[in-house]
């Protein structure tokens, strides 16, 4: 190659320089500044299309995702761009370049190899099973206990594994507690109807409110401006309406309308990898606080649930009981996540012009009469949540009249009356976590029935009364939140609160809600993987976090969340405080 050869850079750049030229060509660029400075304006221009592109694409992605669980709708993700440019189309020739978030739609096997596929995880899945059966009786464990741990590896692997969507999944477990015989179809099926279940389904009533008339958008765009365009300020702000929100509404939905956003905000940066640094800081603290929100209120997650109703038909358990360990932990851990992440994840951009957001904010206008009155109820409804155990007795009201499940169901009926929200707004949101739910509540008792609980206790009873407090408080809190990232929480929920129960009751020294609630909250912690949660599964599937990258942030978060909590539960129990 001469001098006058010079490069083509869209060739270059694009990887269309044939093998047998590359070698030349590499050794011109060494030797042509020319050339070099334009195949290096042409890696900007085409590293900025494929940020565009990714943003574009994932608008679309989280748009079909969360119409699965809060039928957030396309145009509500168009208008959180603050430009001019051209609508995200609601539908495509081409496949989208992401796929739908598994935990919320189905999976869909296409041609041979996908069919073969999913008979092969199904397979696998019953594999498992009948070799747990075919095994000789543990000692100390009944044939029915016998049958009911079969009973858990098939919930384990089918949740894990997914042949089917989680919903469906979920569906399976009571059909095989009948056919195996561990449980009558009454008995498999009357735990869906819980009242915690009706609590985290109006939760997502709830959600849909706020997303429908644009409380979330309208929050976050104050937020932005509120942040004076600090990065730290921002992530801070973001977390925040991630936690709250999250607290009294469904985590992955918290998460799916406030990601659009963090692109949005992204967008202002010209330069690519400076952008994709402040996006990913971003897009993390919002799936971390979405997850971290979830630890304050029982309806705040499908693990908490799980626990709270467990832990409901042994003892006198309220929403208030659940938030007087809860808060105080999220209170803690937050600014320890939002600290750790500003100096984990690498950020060239310090500050942002914040004019584009409070252009937004001065078209919204003042707050609509729907915005007040579902803010207003919300806070109502949160009144009753703390205070109803005692508002009952004082007033003489029925009892569980102002329950958790009774107070969130009245909350979600008067909207409807007051035409807030109405049936073709609900009927979209992920019924499928009432399925989950009521799947693992339902393990549990089978588990505990049959003895299978008992069992599992008698094995671990030595990690939790040998070794001293604060040592068998980490051993559990780690185990939870480690197996939180290939296992569902509800799952892990359903097989350990029963077991920590059972343990109480042997030894009296051990209190029950000291070893249920760090373990239930540690699930919380599940940050490394894409299965460990829907937030993870949708910030994964979106393409701006690589799975290296998710990992490394996700275990240095999980340890020292972990360690946290741990230390504040020994802490309780030092001063009797639990």
């Amino acid at each position: 190659m001469t001098s006058q050869d010079h490069v083509v850079p869209a060739d270059y750049v694009a990887g269309r320089v044939p093998p047998e030229r590359r070698q030349a060509t590499e050794e011109h660029l060494a030797l042509c500044k020319q050339c070099r400075a334009a195949v290096e304006a042409a890696q900007h221009v085409y590293q900025a299309q494929r940020f565009s592109n990714t943003t574009r694409a994932f608008l679309n992605f989280a748009a079909r995702t969360v119409q699965g669980s809060a039928t957030m709708l396309v145009p509500s993700l168009r208008r959180l761009s603050f430009d001019s440019s051209p609508p995200v189309p609601e539908a495509r020739a081409e496949r989208p370049v992401f796929e739908p978030l598994r935990v919320l739609q189905p999976r869909i096997a296409r041609g041979a190899r996908g069919v073969l596929g999913l008979l092969g995880r199904f397979g696998l899945v019953l594999a498992l099973t009948v070799v747990v059966l075919l095994l000789p009786t543990p000692s100390g464990l009944s044939w029915e206990g016998h049958r009911a741990l079969a009973v858990f590896v098939f919930t384990g692997s089918i949740l894990a594994l997914e042949p089917v969507s989680l919903p469906i999944a979920a569906l399976m477990v009571p059909l095989a507690q009948v056919a195996l015989g561990v449980a009558d179809t009454p008995q498999a099926f009357e735990t869906f109807s819980r009242p915690v279940v009706f609590l985290i389904l109006s939760s997502l009533f709830l959600a849909e409110a706020l997303r429908k008339h644009g409380l979330t958008r309208r929050l976050a765009l104050r937020t932005i401006v509120a942040s004076g365009g600090g990065v730290r300020q921002l992530l801070l702000g973001l977390m925040t309406i991630a936690v709250l929100f999250s607290m009294w509404v469904e985590n992955t939905a918290t998460a799916a309308v406030l990601i659009p956003v963090a692109l949005t905000i992204s967008r202002q940066v010209p330069d690519p990898k400076k952008a994709r640094g402040l996006l990913v800081l971003l897009v993390l603290g919002i799936a971390y606080g979405a997850s971290l929100g979830g630890m304050a209120t029982i309806m705040g997650s499908a693990s908490n649930a799980v626990a709270s109703g467990f832990l409901a038909q042994i003892r006198p358990w309220s929403f208030v009981d659940w938030m007087r360990y809860g808060l105080p932990a999220l209170l803690l851990i937050f600014p320890l996540t939002w600290w750790i992440l500003l100096r984990l994840v690498p950020v060239a951009v310090q500050r942002l012009d914040i004019e584009p957001a409070r252009q937004e904010v001065g078209k919204l206008g003042p707050m609509s009469r729907a915005e007040r009155e579902i803010l207003l109820t919300m806070a109502v409804a949160a009144f009753f949540w703390v205070s109803g155990s005692f508002i009952e007795p004082a007033l003489g009201l029925p009892t569980t009249l102002l329950s958790a499940a009774m107070v969130a169901v009245a909350t979600v009926a008067y909207l409807a009356v007051r035409e807030i929200i109405n049936w073709e707004d609900v009927k979209g949101v992920s019924w499928g976590i009432f399925l989950i739910i009521g799947a693992g509540l339902s393990l549990g008792e089978t588990l505990s029935r049959t003895g299978a609980t008992d069992w599992f206790a008698s094995l671990i009873t030595p990690v939790v009364t040998g070794p001293p407090l604060l040592i068998s408080l980490m051993l559990l809190i780690y185990l939870s939140a480690l197996l939180t990232n290939v296992m569902n929480n509800t799952t892990i929920a359903a097989v350990f609160v029963p077991i920590l129960i059972s343990l109480a009751r042997v030894d009296p020294s051990l209190n029950t809600v000291q070893l249920v609630l760090p373990v239930t909250l540690a699930t919380t912690f599940g940050y490394s993987l894409p299965s460990a949660s829907g937030r993870m599964a949708l910030i994964a599937a979106s393409g701006i976090i690589d799975r290296g990258e998710m990992l490394r942030y996700g275990l240095i978060l999980t340890i020292a969340s972990s360690a946290v909590l741990g230390l504040f539960f020994y802490a309780l129990a030092f001063l009797n405080w639990i």
